[in-house]
């Protein structure tokens, strides 16, 4: 397990090629863990198909009970190779979440972006969020050592980072940001952005608890 530290009071990142790093996230000086993992073959093609195929796309489905996965995806997605392995994925990625937190209820966002949706640096005001990209380049980030925050709690000041500095969480990757709402987690939320586009669009999978 990779975890990089600096002084106890400085959140730290937590990276392995196991599931169980994810846990590492109830730690209260980790504010990010990443399980580096290799898709399918035929999730990764879903994935690319979908991406390519439809365009811009954004779409939110709230989960209680049921797994109304495919609910994500325009009806003629589900015609396309690798989409059973690929609905199985994003189960799998969903039950992690459940029980990881055990939230009554969670908002599931799927997004296709051609676009960089959040160029700036910039801190959730969610308790934890877990990124899965699918397709296209993942999402940077930076470590706390080159992190520029303020003195109140309020918005981030424009981040002077070097761009060799700057990480990128790999595609496929299954990543858990804690932000600002996680109780004693306040002014040391992960700092992270949308990457610029690449020569793919990006088919990214966000999962929120909502109660």
């Amino acid at each position: 397990m990779i975890a990089e530290f600096d002084t106890v009071t400085r959140p730290v990142t937590v990276q392995n090629t196991h599931p169980e790093c994810l846990t590492e996230i109830f730690r209260e000086d980790v504010n990010l863990t990443v399980w580096q993992r290799e898709l399918s073959q035929d999730c990764r093609e879903f994935a690319d198909q979908f991406a390519t195929r439809v365009g811009k796309y954004n779409r939110f489905v709230a989960l209680e009970n049921s797994l109304s996965i495919w609910e994500l995806l325009p009806k003629w997605a589900l015609d396309l190779k690798g989409i059973q392995s690929w609905l199985a994925d994003v189960e799998d990625v969903v039950e992690m979440y459940r029980c990881l937190f055990e939230p009554d209820a969670l908002g599931v966002r799927l997004q296709v972006l051609d676009t960089t949706m959040c160029p700036r640096f910039h801190i959730d005001r969610v308790p934890a969020r877990l990124l899965v990209t699918y397709s296209g380049r993942g999402t940077e980030w930076i470590d706390e050592n080159d992190v520029e925050r303020s003195s109140s709690l309020g918005q981030l000041p424009e981040q002077s980072v070097s761009s060799s500095r700057i990480k990128e969480i790999p595609t496929g990757a299954v990543a858990i940001l804690k932000g600002e709402a996680w109780v004693g987690n306040e002014g040391r939320g992960i700092v992270h952005r949308s990457p610029a586009p690449g020569s793919t669009p990006r088919l990214l999978l966000s999962l929120d608890w909502l109660s």
